[in-house]
């Protein structure tokens, strides 16, 4: 077996330098790049030592499972709208090469219309400009914005048409989520759509220097106190940047998270583009772009980050995104966790590895969307942090488990709760139980320890808490996660169950102290302005009807989720019927070969 996996390795790597990329692997020094980070953590040297073996062997284990990797990255950070499509038509303007731009929802504001002209212009210039939309999220796309588009000789490609969902070529509830932009060597992602709820109020921000806007509208926004930033349009730092506020909204206005990518992770990107243009069954075909530029640490504003694409593709069988996310929260949290999302209905794998950091005592922050656009969503959401906050509210965990302890002392629950789970997973015999519940806590500890690793049993005393807020001045449309202070993820993915088991997504994942501060103190930020905390008070004083109404909109929107409705799950279904015949077949069968087997002498 190890020869096989040696001898795999070389052909995988083989194939990848045919393919002209480079074993970028093997070029990352995942001690060093761990030691980097962790050394800014304002904790003890032991705890440090312990943190470091975890993120390395991590990081590593990521690397070779879930999706390309590549150090050398410049990231900004957008937190409006406003100041990340600027940042965008800009630079369409002076494109050379590819303006590949990929929406799930494409509208007809305004603000849709000049990203349009710039496509255009774009493809004028010689540019090869694709613009991929997906069907049902961009019904209001005009058609003769298409028709000029076309004229222009920009590629336009509607995702999963009506026509394809009857031809039975891509079921109809699968959907592309994602949200991709690669400019020439620069790359955008986020949970940004082209749609008037993300810059309501529009102007046009191309032509019109921002700091004469800012000038003009300072009087009336003096009190919003994300004015006192300014963006210089070519800086390439961590800094968020910030747009104006405007005046009051026809339309819900989102609160949305982006980031700007410059660096070899360009060219990650542009492979989750190109497997977008596969899965959308099309003639249009693109081959990978060229390697980008790594920036060091040295260069110009000293800023360099390790970086990780992360896909879901569910019909290919890629759930880069899902996985990890499930592994980074069960073995990666330590300390705390903060979770930014629009939808919070998670499926149950998700639910179970965020129950398991809490009882390891990780402290988790929510933040959610107290002014959703999807009928439901408020009330069924109160109906999962219900769930959260009846086993990890606010009030810690008061069992302590003690190594100290004598065989004639009793046993703590929690302590009798890890031996139950320990021994039922083990011995299914009752008096092989009742033996091990008389062994001291600190002697089963050890051996569990021993044969286990020393990470199974729960190094803190205490449960982890969670504390849940609702958003309430905008739609929270934000999808952000970020770990221990160390690792963080940005992108399209929803925490429910659309993103988990149907739609195409995307998330960019990043291992650098600064970046994760930065997400860090934007969601501390949200948290304190225009956002209510929502408690298990709170959650129980309310009326039968709302409590009723949580109860079903929960209930149909995890019906709603279920795969037997659009038809994803044939493939598996299909798997594990031809296994059961296949094994079903040799049980049957293997007893009368044997046998014969012996009888010949062979």
């Amino acid at each position: 077996m190890k020869v096989e996996n040696k001898l795999r390795d070389k052909i995988y790597k083989h194939i990848l330098n045919k393919k002209g990329e480079e074993w970028k692997e093997d070029g990352i020094d995942f001690n060093k790049l761990v030691d980097s980070n962790v050394e800014k953590l304002n904790i003890n040297e032991n705890d440090k030592k312990l943190i470091k073996t975890k993120w390395v062997n991590i990081l590593k284990r990521n690397a070779e499972k879930y999706g390309k990797v590549s150090e050398g990255n410049k990231i900004k950070i957008y937190n409006t709208g406003y100041a990340c499509f600027k940042n965008i038509l800009k630079s369409i303007d002076k494109c050379k090469k590819r303006v590949w731009f990929e929406s799930y929802i494409f509208d007809d504001s305004d603000f849709a219309e000049q990203i349009i002209n710039s496509l255009c212009n774009a493809s004028k210039r010689g540019c090869d400009v694709i613009l991929l939309v997906d069907y049902i999220g961009s019904l209001k796309l005009k058609n003769k914005w298409v028709n000029k588009l076309k004229e222009n000789n920009v590629n336009v490609i509607f995702f999963n048409t009506f026509l394809n969902s009857f031809l039975n070529i891509l079921p109809i509830f699968f959907r592309d989520h994602r949200k991709i932009i690669i400019l020439d060597n620069s790359a955008y992602c986020g949970s940004m759509n082209v749609s008037e709820n993300v810059i309501p109020n529009f102007s046009n921000i191309v032509r019109t220097d921002k700091d004469e806007i800012l000038l003009n509208i300072e009087k009336e926004c003096q009190n919003y106190h994300l004015l006192n930033e300014k963006e210089s349009d070519n800086a390439e730092g961590y800094i968020f940047t910030n747009g104006i506020l405007g005046k009051k909204n026809k339309c819900l206005e989102y609160y949305d998270l982006h980031i700007k990518l410059k660096g070899p992770a360009v060219k990650d990107l542009a492979d989750v583009f190109i497997d977008s243009l596969k899965m959308a069954n099309t003639d249009i075909t693109r081959d990978p772009i060229e390697n980008q530029k790594k920036y060091k640490k040295n260069d110009e504003d000293n800023s360099s980050c390790y970086v990780q694409v992360l896909e879901s593709n569910v019909l290919r069988k890629i759930k880069s995104i899902q996985l990890s996310f499930e592994y980074i929260i069960k073995n990666g949290a330590n300390n705390n966790i903060y979770i930014t999302t629009s939808y919070f209905l998670p499926p149950g794998f998700l639910r179970r590895a965020l129950f398991y950091a809490l009882s390891n005592g990780v402290n988790i922050s929510f933040l959610f969307s107290g002014n959703s656009d999807i009928f439901g969503d408020v009330p069924a959401t109160y109906y999962v942090i219900k769930k959260f906050l009846k086993k990890f509210g606010n009030e810690k965990d008061k069992v302590i488990y003690d190594n100290t302890s004598n065989n004639n002392e009793k046993i703590s629950d929690f302590e009798n709760r890890i031996i139950n789970n320990y021994h039922n997973n083990l011995h299914s015999k009752k008096n092989k139980l009742l033996k091990w519940k008389k062994i001291n806590f600190k002697d089963f500890k050890k051996h569990v320890e021993h044969k286990f690793g020393d990470n199974l049993l729960l190094k803190n005393k205490h449960k982890g808490t969670s504390e849940f807020f609702f958003f309430e001045k905008k739609h929270c449309h934000a999808k952000n996660i970020v770990v221990d202070n160390l690792w963080c993820s940005i992108g399209s993915f929803n925490w429910d169950r659309f993103s988990s088991r149907r739609n195409l997504e995307v998330m960019v994942s990043i291992f650098d102290k600064n970046i994760s501060d930065k997400f860090i103190k934007e969601h501390e930020e949200k948290k304190k302005n225009n956002s209510k905390q929502i408690t298990l008070s709170n959650i129980n004083n309310r009326n039968v009807l709302q409590i009723f109404f949580s109860y079903c909109a929960y209930h149909i929107g995890k019906l709603y989720g279920k795969n037997i409705f659009d038809g994803l799950s044939n493939n598996n279904k299909k798997t594990i019927l031809r296994k059961a015949i296949i094994n079903r077949y040799l049980a049957d069968n293997c007893i009368d070969h044997i046998s014969l087997n012996m009888m010949w002498g062979t």
